[in-house]
């Protein structure tokens, strides 16, 4: 069982063993999750498109709700910032993006378990059709894991955009990358800074994704 860093945030791998730390004992930051496919090529391709919406998980109902704007762009360029500081270029069509990232909040309490799709149950919400119009299918995680999503949590998933095509639409989408960040009670235009702070985390303890 992996322990927590004492750095400026409190960081850690997610892995099916360990459970959530006590959000008590953060008194200024949230706590950083970062997991990944360690057989990805996280340098096959440049291109990176992200969504202009972040999406909100409440379980009031089946349809999709979204972030106000201001609040998303700045959560939305915080990730676009440091890709593209990873060398990574940002492009606006879909079809020319050989990585894909997912952003979302959660103001509920999910659980996901034995990598099954964590949005089978909300098909208004992110589902491989968003990439993909024409697929019928799942999301694909190479790594195993046992946790929950708490209420306040923000979630990016990078997702290999070539592990599905038409031509082998058997084939499921990827996600090679997950970033939970957790303790956010709130999201107003105070607290920002301090989410943007917790993404520049992210990257900073995932190294290998570079191009």
């Amino acid at each position: 069982m992996k322990k927590l860093i004492p750095l400026l945030f409190t960081a850690l791998l997610f892995a099916s063993c360990e459970k959530e730390p006590n959000l008590d004992e953060v008194q200024e930051d949230y706590v950083v999750y970062t997991q990944y496919d360690k057989d990805a090529n996280f340098s096959k391709g440049k291109h990176f498109y992200v969504p202009d919406s972040v999406l909100v998980v409440s379980g009031k109902g089946r349809g999709a709700t979204y972030l106000d704007a201001s609040d998303a762009n700045d959560i939305i360029n915080a990730y676009s910032i440091q890709m593209e500081k990873r060398g990574y270029v940002k492009t606006a069509d879909k079809t020319e993006a050989n990585y894909g990232l997912q952003i979302s909040y959660v103001e509920s309490t999910y659980y996901f378990i034995n990598s099954v799709s964590w949005w089978s149950d909300y098909p208004w919400y992110w589902s491989p059709t968003y990439w993909w119009p024409w697929y019928d299918g799942n999301w694909y995680y190479p790594y195993q894991f046992i946790y929950k999503y708490t209420y306040g949590s923000l979630i990016c998933e990078m997702i290999d955009l070539s592990s599905v095509s038409e031509v082998s639409s058997s084939s499921k989408p990827t996600v090679i990358w997950n970033n939970y960040i957790t303790g956010i009670y709130y999201i107003d235009s105070n607290m920002l800074p301090r989410l943007v702070k917790a993404v520049n985390q992210s990257f900073e303890q995932s190294p290998y994704i570079k191009f």
